[in-house]
């Protein structure tokens, strides 16, 4: 079998991974914190006690855990190195940080989280966009809050990145990070990519909606859901203008600088020689 079949073999196996088997583990997490045995007098507490109060978090690491594999698939000929997840990392960061400074903009849910984890998705492939997407949530969640929210969000952001990644194979965003310039040295500005950007930001806030009904509406009723949506349709309007924009400013020189380091430093799978491939 060539590489490239196995290539292809594996990324399917992470969409399948991914699409199925982590939102039945938050659909299996949702039930479990309503079902969730009642806790001890804090005098009483015991393992069970502890373990059920921090869920939250040990959920959280099932998910990050779960969200390197797709990661590890996608090298053939050698295993990944720690400098592959040097990136991520940094990708990473650069999303809680944005996240921590745009808290100022006086606009409800207006970060930049989205367009960041879209890059990445776009320069490092669907592997890297979902696990950069899990790991901005845990981490920015630190100084956030954590909660019953943050594995929801953990998947949220990153089936973003893996779609983007996705989609970006296909050719549909066009030549993001290739453009070449005009006479005026100007480059095309990627129009699909910032309404796929809006539309990510509307779906992203539709999969929280689904953490807040599963886990706090009840009785259950289709007049809650509704209001439920509805509520939030000016948040995720505000979330998809901030990524549309960030994404339109910033997507084709930021593609273009992190497709360069990728080819430099063989940070895409295969084996790397210093100076040739």
């Amino acid at each position: 079998m060539s590489e490239c079949r196995i290539r292809k073999k594996r990324s399917r196996i992470a969409a399948w991974g991914i699409t199925f088997l982590l939102p039945l583990l938050l659909v299996f997490y949702s039930w479990f914190m309503e079902h969730r045995p009642r806790l001890h007098d804090s005098k009483e507490w015991n393992l069970q006690d502890t373990l059920i109060q921090n869920s939250d978090l040990l959920m959280a690491a099932v998910f990050l855990v779960l969200s390197l594999l797709p990661f590890y698939l996608m090298f053939d000929r050698r295993k990944a190195q720690a400098r592959d997840l040097v990136p991520i990392a940094l990708m990473a960061a650069m999303c809680v940080v944005g996240r921590t400074a745009f808290s100022i903009v006086p606009l409800p849910n207006f970060k930049p989280v989205t367009a960041i984890v879209m890059i990445t998705g776009i320069a490092f492939g669907p592997e890297a966009g979902y696990l950069t997407g899990a790991l901005a949530a845990l981490l920015s969640n630190f100084l956030f809050g954590q909660g019953p929210w943050t594995p929801w969000q953990m998947f949220s952001w990153g089936i973003v990145g893996f779609l983007t990644g996705t989609l970006y194979r296909t050719g549909i965003f066009g030549t993001v990070g290739q453009a070449v310039t005009d006479e005026e040295g100007k480059r095309k500005k990627p129009i699909l990519l910032c309404v796929a950007g809006f539309l990510f930001s509307v779906l992203y806030g539709w999969i929280m909606n689904l953490q807040y009904i599963l886990g706090y509406v009840r009785p259950f009723s289709l007049q809650a859901v509704a209001a439920a949506y509805l509520s939030s349709a000016w948040f995720d309007i505000s979330h998809g203008i901030c990524t549309a924009l960030v994404l339109w400013v910033a997507a084709e020189p930021w593609v273009r600088k992190l497709s360069r380091i990728k080819r430099k430093f063989g940070l895409d799978g295969e084996e790397y020689v210093w100076g040739k491939k």
